[in-house]
């Protein structure tokens, strides 16, 4: 399958998880749904790849300093990801707050210049970012009056 379409069908079980976790924290309590969900989807994707991929080399995972270090880089982003997504949804809502998550990709650029010193965009990719920065002022500003 092509990667664009993968890209898209993650968009769209990002939407439906957004307004399920929305419906969710309305009727149960917020710390108990959100850690069942984290844990249930975490050994979930596990259980998947473990079928997907059964000759993974996962003791590379902790063979070396560096490699342990970004595991816990992205445990620690990761984790403050998930869990400001679920408190900025459960204060708000699924639509507001997926306005203002969809930003991600201007920190991607930004990490990407500044830690990698990669920069894969082009004149329409700038437009677009700009246009996700124009997008996440007009949330906030319509929100402060």
């Amino acid at each position: 399958m092509a990667w664009w379409i993968y890209a898209l069908l993650s968009a769209a079980c990002w939407g439906a998880q957004y307004v399920l976790m929305e419906t969710l924290f309305r009727k149960v309590d917020f710390a108990a749904a959100f850690s069942f969900l984290s844990l249930a989807n975490g050994f979930l994707v596990a259980a998947i790849l473990w079928m997907l991929y059964p000759r993974q080399n996962w003791a590379k995972l902790g063979e070396s300093w560096p490699i342990i270090g970004l595991v816990i880089l992205y445990l620690i982003f990761g984790t403050g990801a998930y869990l400001f997504n679920g408190f900025a949804i459960n204060q708000k809502n699924a639509t507001l707050a997926s306005l203002l998550e969809i930003s991600y990709p201007l920190f991607i650029i930004l990490f990407s210049a500044v830690f990698l010193r990669e920069f894969h965009l082009s004149t329409p990719g700038l437009v677009g970012a700009g246009l996700i920065l124009m997008g996440c002022l007009l949330v906030i500003a319509s929100r402060a009056i």
